[in-house]
């Protein structure tokens, strides 16, 4: 009883750490910017026949070329790399990396 009562308190005290290493809400793609969006502050992705609308917020880390970048210096054509979040229907950018 002691033994499986233990088990049990080790099981929840580690089950956090383990959702946290492993967002289930992560998505990760590599395409073409085909729209920048401004007045709602967004990129729209082509990731092969499918374009991705990604929301950019304050908290968006964007680089290009190996630097700190913005929302203003990303251009149509640039071949991005985004790490996303999913927000109910929305897709948010967590990194923006331009090439």
């Amino acid at each position: 009883m002691k033994r499986s009562l233990f088990f049990c308190l080790a099981l929840l005290a580690l089950a956090p750490s383990a959702l946290a290493a492993h967002p289930s809400r992560a998505l990760s793609f590599v395409g073409r910017i085909v729209a920048i969006h401004y007045q709602h502050p967004g990129i729209g992705v082509r990731v092969g026949a499918k374009t991705m609308e990604v929301t950019v917020t304050p908290n968006t880390s964007i680089q290009r070329a190996g630097g700190f970048a913005t929302l203003a210096s990303l251009r149509l054509g640039d071949r991005v790399e985004v790490l996303a979040a999913r927000s109910g229907k929305m897709l948010v950018a967590q990194s923006i990396s331009a090439h």
